[in-house]
């Protein structure tokens, strides 16, 4: 009877270790991936919202107030009235950056990687619209948290006054500190600090 030879445990050894070397090599190239696509949704979903935004302004001389992420009271649900009673946008896009995961479970964090009491993952918008004179600006900014799904930015609601803003970007590394930002409107008259102060701009500036 012919007798049919097995692997040896030596070949089965170089096979898992080329298994693992594979796997050690895909695994985060396919995480990378991933975050790649989020910051590329992320940036056609703020995108989107300027847009409409910029309709909603043409119809009403103004854009809408604050968007916040942790309290949607008073004027902190600006991004609400693209949606209704005029949809200027079929729904509100959700940010693929914030941390579901730590919905409302550490006091006092505020909105960084946090959810809304109602728990929606909302984009951020800071609007100068609803800001008291002399500070009242046709200026918006919307804010993603950014691969490090932290909250880098001071406040959005003096925006553009007196608001730092840690910028995102990928040549810092792709899961660098940092947010997702875009802006529209009359933002260049406010004294908008990019970077922790290593940018201004605007006349308001000191």
């Amino acid at each position: 009877m012919k007798k049919h030879a097995g692997f040896t445990l030596i070949e089965l050894l170089i096979v898992v270790a080329i298994i693992g070397i594979l796997a050690a090599i895909a695994v985060p190239n396919f995480l990378n991936a991933q975050i790649r696509a989020k910051i590329a949704k992320v940036e056609s979903d703020i995108k989107s919202l300027v847009t409409a935004l910029e309709s909603y302004r043409i119809d009403n001389n103004s854009f809408p107030g604050d968007h916040d992420l942790d309290n949607y009271m008073g004027n902190e649900n600006g991004l609400f009235k693209l949606t209704s009673p005029v949809s200027y946008i079929a729904s509100l896009p959700s940010d693929p950056f914030v941390d579901k995961k730590l919905k409302n479970t550490i006091p006092g964090l505020g909105d960084a990687n946090a959810y809304a009491p109602q728990g929606r993952p909302d984009y951020e918008m800071g609007s100068g619209a609803d800001n008291p004179p002399p500070y009242k600006r046709q200026a918006i900014s919307l804010m993603s948290y950014g691969p490090d799904f932290d909250d880098d930015n001071s406040s959005h609601d003096p925006f553009p006054f007196g608001t730092d803003h840690d910028r995102y970007d990928i040549t810092n590394g792709l899961r660098s500190n940092g947010n997702i930002f875009r802006f529209s409107g009359d933002y260049m008259s406010g004294c908008l600090i990019m970077d922790w102060g290593a940018f201004r701009m605007g006349g308001g500036c000191p």
